[in-house]
């Protein structure tokens, strides 16, 4: 089983809480997806793909929170190498989404996210007891833009597998989950044509194991017929 999961309400829980520092937010942000990570792995589920960042974000948030945002991730990949969970559980770490743009933004900031990032990939590479997909700097519509550009510098032809095959996120999730609003946000735009969706009216740092439980079991009780 694939999940897809959207983590919105950061801002809002800073607000609900008092919360004024952005970092700290942020942080709680980050253990609530290891939280989620260590449920998917209990309950045996083999690709999780996480919307840690999106490109619209990049692009429209501002600089400072940004920054912020980058600098977290950086030191939360070089802790990510160490942390016992991801070892314990055999989980492989792949990054998905527009490094070459990553890479651009504010030059060293920029630079070392990503160098970052692939390091912790690189020491996960040899687990397959569940994957994670970690959407940094990721926009469907971009996805599929690229993986078309590939093809065709690849003199490929232009169909739904080779398209598959070039994109970010190499599989389809059964369902998505999204925290807070009840949109998909440009994510998982090819892949999610048959994904069934659920949207959970809660901040995503208070969504709990069994609220992930209960839609395990609804999206199992469900007749999925793919156009039949």
């Amino acid at each position: 089983m694939h999940i897809g999961v959207i983590p919105d309400g950061n801002r809002r829980y800073m607000q609900k809480f008092s919360i004024k520092n952005l970092e700290k937010a942020y942080n709680m942000g980050i253990d609530k997806i290891y939280e989620f990570i260590e449920w998917c792995a209990d309950l045996n589920i083999k690709e999780v793909t996480v919307y840690a960042l999106s490109l619209e974000n990049i692009k429209n948030r501002g600089e400072f929170e940004i920054i912020t945002l980058l600098g977290l991730f950086s030191r939360q990949a070089i802790n990510a190498m160490k942390d016992d969970r991801i070892h314990r559980n055999g989980i492989r770490i792949k990054i998905c989404g527009d490094m070459d743009y990553l890479r651009s933004f504010d030059d060293d900031i920029g630079k070392d996210v990503v160098e970052n990032l692939n390091k912790l990939e690189e020491s996960t590479k040899g687990y397959d007891n569940m994957i994670v997909n970690m959407a940094i700097a990721y926009g469907g519509r971009q996805e599929i833009i690229n993986a078309v550009r590939n093809i065709v510098n690849k003199g490929l032809d232009l169909n739904e597998e080779n398209i598959m095959m070039n994109l970010w996120v190499k599989s389809y999730p059964d369902f998505i989950i999204r925290t807070a609003e009840s949109r998909l946000s440009n994510f998982l735009t090819w892949q999610s044509a048959y994904s069934e969706i659920y949207f959970v009216n809660k901040l995503w740092q208070e969504i709990n194991k069994e609220d992930l439980i209960s839609i395990i079991n609804n999206y199992r009780n469900r007749e999925r017929r793919f156009g039949r």
